[in-house]
């Protein structure tokens, strides 16, 4: 018995017939490879990330008076927040140079 190739983790859906309208891009964006939209994370996700990025060099209070302050920028839907994946890295990038941040 010889089993399906399966690609990047896609396990259930390789004995499944495909339906229609799948694996057609949604935007012109999506033909070009780009993502529609940025990643956003919540800002617990992205605080975890940028601690072990940098070896613990901003703490959670610190990063939480950031994103309240607005120097680190952040999307709110209705009650929730969001940071996007970009933001992140820049702010990854600085901590690494060195760089004072906020002050």
């Amino acid at each position: 018995m010889q089993l399906p190739i399966v690609s990047k983790g896609d396990y259930m859906s390789a004995d499944r017939p495909q339906k229609a309208g799948r694996g057609v891009p949604a935007s012109r964006a999506a033909e070009r490879g780009a993502p529609a939209t940025a990643p956003m994370l919540v800002p617990s996700n992205a605080w975890r990330i940028l601690n072990a990025r940098t070896g613990g060099a901003v703490s959670r209070s610190t990063f939480y008076r950031w994103l309240s302050s607005g120097q680190v920028y952040s999307v709110r839907v209705g009650h929730r927040m969001y940071i996007p994946w970009r933001v992140i890295e820049e702010l990854i990038e600085k901590c690494l140079a060195g760089e004072r941040f906020g002050r």
